[in-house]
């Protein structure tokens, strides 16, 4: 049952990243800004989930938030800069409670140049181990 959940919550992932590439490939506007805003943000949390899911599947015992996943997925190396993961988090958390158009530029800049590498990564990751 949890292999089904992580295999679930893999694809999810798959799909989320896709559409983030998909937005970045566009010419940025206040709309498109917006849209890549939005996907990076179901991305993490679609990114962390799945690596909540892939622990879980291996019997480990870790609390469901992104603050106690990534420490986890970090220890056991699929995500490889810890740091960056952070900054992601808070990125993510910054657009989540309110709107401020500095803040969404920075974001924003962070999902094109930042989020797709780490995203990516931990995608491969999470494919190459998904049977270990």
């Amino acid at each position: 049952m949890s292999q089904d959940r992580f295999a679930l919550a893999l694809a999810q992932f798959e799909k989320a990243l896709r559409t983030l590439h998909e937005v970045l490939a566009l010419n940025e506007d206040v709309v498109v800004r917006d849209s890549i805003i939005m996907r990076f943000t179901y991305c993490f949390e679609a990114g962390w989930k799945a690596g909540y899911r892939w622990l879980r599947a291996r019997g480990v015992d870790v609390d469901e938030g992104a603050y106690e996943v990534l420490p986890e997925l970090f220890k056991r190396r699929l995500i490889a800069d810890a740091a960056a993961w952070g900054e992601m988090r808070k990125m993510r958390n910054h657009v989540a409670h309110t709107y401020d158009e500095g803040v969404a530029l920075q974001v924003a800049a962070f999902a094109r140049s930042v989020a797709p590498g780490l995203l990516n990564a931990l995608l491969e990751q999470l494919r190459a181990r998904a049977d270990v």
